[in-house]
């Protein structure tokens, strides 16, 4: 049987995260038969940023619900494990888990469900949240109205048909190419730009590595990846740091 990969210690690891890490929190996935998107329709054409400020309630409702359900579960392994082998991260995830668990470099290329923020995109407001479960800015600890300029405030997340944080962005691109280990982590590698990270790391001279329990069997997906691991990330990700944590200290590991 062949070893299952493990990142050399020496060599530089970024994480690409998606929201299958954080499905163990209760949040759940977006795609798939179960996904949100299937079980609530009507729920996804609120999500495109033509229907605002009409779809204002249900977007308070879903990510600070799903916000407030991450904040009460915590990070799980695999956010902790990234965080402790020191990581830089890109992540798909709006929830902050992975500050939660102590990452310091986190691009967020979706934005950030536990902040409010102006609908005005020429307001510079913003402000954390205290994600609830209602359907009003105020069940969530930020005002329905902007305090600088009056228009109506909203979570601070990617919308579809909406651009993606240009700073976030440039991040994720110069991580990717500086990386000699490229990670994907729960994800299905097929939202863009996100799915072009692995094939630029790649091309840049990285080992790229995608771990998911149902990884994705799209053969042009696949093809991006040197390595694909089948298995839970909450215990890969563990297996990662015990690995590079024995192989930097001998007394962990006196038997080579």
């Amino acid at each position: 049987m062949t070893p299952r990969f493990r990142p050399d210690p020496s060599q530089r690891l970024v994480v690409l995260t998606g929201a299958g890490l954080s499905a163990r929190t209760g949040v759940g996935t977006f795609r798939g038969p179960d996904g949100l998107w299937a079980l609530s329709p009507d729920l996804e054409s609120a999500m495109h940023a033509d229907a605002l400020p009409g779809s204002l309630p249900a977007l308070w409702r879903v990510w600070g619900g799903m916000t407030k359900v991450a904040a009460d579960h915590g990070p799980t392994p695999g956010h902790y494990a990234i965080a402790r082998m020191g990581a830089p991260v890109i992540t798909q995830n709006v929830d902050g888990l992975h500050q939660a668990a102590g990452s310091r470099d986190v691009s967020e290329l979706h934005g950030r469900a536990y902040a409010a923020v102006c609908i005005d995109p020429d307001c510079t407001w913003e402000a954390p949240l205290t994600p609830g479960g209602g359907d009003r800015a105020e069940d969530h600890g930020a005002p329905s109205l902007c305090p600088v300029c009056g228009s109506p405030t909203r979570p601070d997340v990617v919308l579809f048909d909406e651009m993606l944080p240009e700073a976030a962005l440039s991040r994720a691109q110069a991580l990717a190419i500086s990386a000699d280990v490229f990670a994907v982590v729960g994800t299905s590698g097929t939202v863009f730009p996100a799915a072009a990270l692995a094939p630029l790391s790649r091309e840049h001279g990285a080992t790229t590595v995608l771990i998911d329990i149902d990884p994705p069997r799209d053969p042009f997906v696949r093809a991006a990846f040197d390595h694909v691991i089948a298995e839970d990330a909450h215990q890969v990700l563990p297996d990662w740091e015990r690995h590079r944590d024995g192989a930097t200290n001998p007394f962990l590991d006196p038997f080579g």
